[in-house]
């Protein structure tokens, strides 16, 4: 299970998601495609390839190595948590 870290700032731009990480005062902006696995949150990596995939239109398979990028990423910044 994935989760955001709960000490983010975040504003919602409509197409957009600006994240605040206050203690280090560093932003950063997820896409559309970002926003909408974000909002899944929190959600296991399987759930968040499935949302995806739907939204997308693209191959589980696909959905899967892109998310998995995706969360490395956010993790990385110590944006998510994985539980």
């Amino acid at each position: 299970m994935w989760r955001p870290q709960p000490d983010l700032l975040i504003t919602d731009l409509g197409d957009e998601l600006v994240l605040m990480e206050p203690i280090r005062s560093v932003m950063f902006s997820l896409n559309e495609t970002g926003r909408l696995l974000w909002t899944a949150l929190p959600e296991s990596e399987a759930r968040l390839a499935e949302v995806l995939a739907d939204a997308c239109g693209i191959s589980s398979e696909q959905a899967e190595s892109d998310v998995r990028t995706w969360l490395d990423s956010l993790a990385e910044r110590g944006l998510v948590l994985s539980e």
